[in-house]
């Protein structure tokens, strides 16, 4: 009779303080969470007051579900503190104590219909008591030493309510495990310690009334706390039917107890693993349970993930359309945007696409966005408005979500209805049409950037063809001269045999190219590995048949560089023709070849009229600027691309009055033995 006084008065007691805190003001947040801290002691006091007449097993099973609240709710006070302090919060626990909370609960669960006196304790559940409370005292502690010292005053009523509670609990059930049973006595002073603990709490509330608002409960704890909630009670019901069916007489008592166990398990699991009680769940919790139905910063969180996740290898459409989806359940889509003056599909996901029409602009369908401020129900629409052809042959439509951008539909994603009924609210239909928004900026940004990646293949291909225009020049240029001498020297063999090498020369020089200007920009060719005295040799002779006199110094070697044949010829072709041009009329130019180390040097020098340093550096290498009346303005440019693509150089030794010495440098692949002499020159800093 003890038991039951003592237990009543401290169920009474926290009811008590139950409707002060609700007297005084609505709270909400952490102060939401003591509400039901004191609801569940509550209810567990009550259960401890009735179990020496009813199931004593029951107010056994409901202690580890109190000391599992109260730990919750010591966590969440803690992680507060810590985050005022500047620590981080300890999220730890969220993890770990709902783990220890259901061991302990559902080890309780075997001993519901068993015990036959409040001090029928097992050894298991006197260990799972202790281990809580051990938890629970280590809170307090962490409690008080993570608070500001100028917070102390608020939480410390609390620490001496939770730390006597846990501290009591941990000298009962340690000198359980000692003498193998528990005090009655000892179980009794617990009710009235209940009812010493109220006042504590009672000031707690008054001295923290910012809890109301200092925290986020969270959606996805409260679900799976509800969840193991309703498995529990759901657990606890099958327990006590299958109790009763083992009182059956005889042998099929026992089957029919077992049996009846097992499938509620079963049904328990297929249930839990149903997604469409899960999601109606899911909305019940977040629509009753919540000021809002969403939780924006996972909803913005899973948005981004999906957004920019490659785990499925699905291009950029396919992912936005799942993105919008996802936030209001739908299992598919389509996602159609704007060419020209009509909307086509661009793609879908988990639709059946049927007549594929374009949708015009200036349709009802488009008007009816507003500029992106609408999402439409299409079957709300269809009623105003005669549906398109492509929303009655395929998939079932749901939704349009205008995907918007400075006033302008780019496009809009068409959503199939969700597995199940969803009834969108205005919160529903803000964040669609924010994410799209969001949607029309990520398509516009992979669009621009298609642009620019195809703009810049037209810029490299218009570069390549420049070059091959001045390279048609150079080859025009020659063929002139050749022709300015067919008058003179045409009945000379020795010419024409010259006249027809030059031709099949040029004839090759024009059909490589051509090859190169069909071939593709973004794959690399590798280089050759060449000897560069042949080709310097070709050049020479070429232009020297053309009526051009060319020196050379070409001593033997066995030097290699890695470049192109055709490149080298082109750069030689051009530096040796402007030489030429330079050069007063019978003056030679002088083509040498040397080697320094693992460096080959090419130098074409003329003895012109020379340039300045404010030529070379600012007008020499400059595109599309020629100091000649036919000139394009691309050949130093071209000449000093294709060496640097080389890993070389071209370097401008010049002065005015001096002539010019374009000096070629370029690696070499096999290295040459160290020539003695240097070459002497006055440099001019190039571009």
């Amino acid at each position: 009779m003890v038991l039951a006084v003592s237990y009543g008065l401290g169920g009474a007691a926290f009811l008590v303080l139950i409707a002060l805190t609700l007297l005084n003001r609505r709270p909400a947040g952490i102060g939401l969470f003591a509400i039901a801290v004191f609801a569940v002691t509550a209810l567990w006091a009550f259960a401890a007051s009735v179990q020496i007449w009813w199931m004593p097993g029951f107010a056994h099973a409901l202690e580890p579900l109190r000391s599992w609240i109260w730990l919750q709710f010591l966590a969440s006070v803690l992680m507060i503190a810590q985050q005022r302090g500047g620590q981080r919060s300890a999220t730890f626990y969220r993890l770990f104590i709902p783990a220890i909370g259901a061991l302990a609960f559902a080890n309780d669960l075997r001993f519901v219909f068993s015990a036959d006196s409040p001090i029928d304790f097992s050894l298991s559940q006197i260990n799972a008591r202790i281990i809580l409370a051990i938890i629970g005292l280590l809170l307090v502690e962490n409690l008080l030493r993570n608070t500001l010292p100028s917070r102390r005053w608020h939480i410390f009523p609390l620490c001496i309510a939770a730390g006597s509670l846990f501290a009591y609990d941990l000298f009962v059930f340690a000198e359980a495990l000692v003498l193998r049973m528990v005090d009655l006595t000892l179980l009794s002073v617990r009710g009235i310690l209940l009812v010493l603990i109220v006042p504590p709490l009672i000031v707690t509330m008054v001295r923290n009334e910012d809890w109301r608002v200092d925290i986020h409960v969270s959606r996805r704890v409260v679900f799976h706390t509800a969840t193991l909630t309703a498995g529990g009670v759901f657990l606890l019901a099958a327990g006590g039917a299958a109790s009763l069916l083992g009182q059956i007489p005889g042998e099929w008592g026992a089957i029919l107890k077992v049996a009846f166990f097992c499938g509620s398990l079963l049904v328990l699991a297929t249930v839990v693993s149903t997604e469409s009680l899960r999601v109606r769940a899911w909305r019940l919790i977040a629509e009753n349970f919540f000021s809002h139905r969403y939780d924006y910063r996972e909803e913005w969180l899973r948005f981004v993930a999906t957004l920019s996740s490659l785990e499925d290898n699905d291009p950029l459409q396919i992912r936005v359309i799942r993105a919008v989806g996802d936030i209001v359940d739908s299992p598919g889509g389509m996602l159609w945007l704007r060419d020209g003056e009509s909307y086509w599909l661009a793609n879908s996901f988990n639709m059946a696409v049927g007549a594929v029409e374009p949708e015009p602009a200036e349709g009802a369908l488009i008007a009816a966005f507003e500029a992106g401020k609408n999402v439409l129900d299409l079957r709300i629409f269809a009623e105003k408005e005669h549906l398109p052809a492509w929303a009655k042959s395929g998939s079932p439509v749901w939704l349009a979500v205008p995907l918007a951008q400075m006033g302008d539909v780019l496009g809009f994603i068409v959503l199939a209805p969700p597995r199940v009924s969803l009834k969108l609210n205005w919160e529903s239909f803000d964040l669609l049409r924010t994410l799209g928004r969001q949607v029309a900026s990520y398509l516009m940004e992979e669009r621009a950037t298609r642009a620019l990646v195809d703009g810049q293949s037209l810029i490299e291909y218009n570069k390549k063809f420049a070059f091959i225009v001045h390279d048609v020049k150079n080859l025009s240029s020659q063929l002139g001269m050749m022709v300015s001498n067919i008058r003179r020297y045409s009945d000379h063999p020795e010419f024409r045999v010259d006249m027809i090498r030059t031709l099949e020369n040029s004839v090759g020089r024009l059909n490589g190219l051509l090859s190169r200007l069909r071939a593709d920009m973004g794959t690399a060719r590798p280089r050759e590995i060449i000897d560069p005295v042949p080709v310097i040799k070709i050049v020479a002779a070429d232009l020297s048949r053309a009526g051009a006199p060319v020196e050379t110094d070409l001593p033997p070697s066995d030097i290699r560089v890695k470049m192109e044949t055709q490149d080298l010829q082109s750069v030689l072709t051009h530096l040796v023709t402007n030489a030429i041009e330079a050069s007063r009329p019978g003056d030679a130019v002088k083509l040498r070849f040397k080697a320094y180390g693992s460096t080959a040097v090419i130098d074409v020098e003329d003895n012109g009229p020379g340039m300045d340093a404010a030529f070379i550096r600012n007008e020499l290498f400059t595109p599309l600027r020629s100091t000649k009346a036919r000139g394009h303005g691309i050949g130093a440019f071209q000449a000093r691309e294709i060496v640097r693509a080389s890993g070389g150089e071209l370097e401008v030794i010049s002065a005015v009055g001096q002539g010019t010495i374009m000096r070629i440098t370029l690696p070499t692949v096999v290295p040459a033995t160290a020539q003695t002499g240097g070459l002497v020159s006055q440099k001019v800093a190039g571009k």
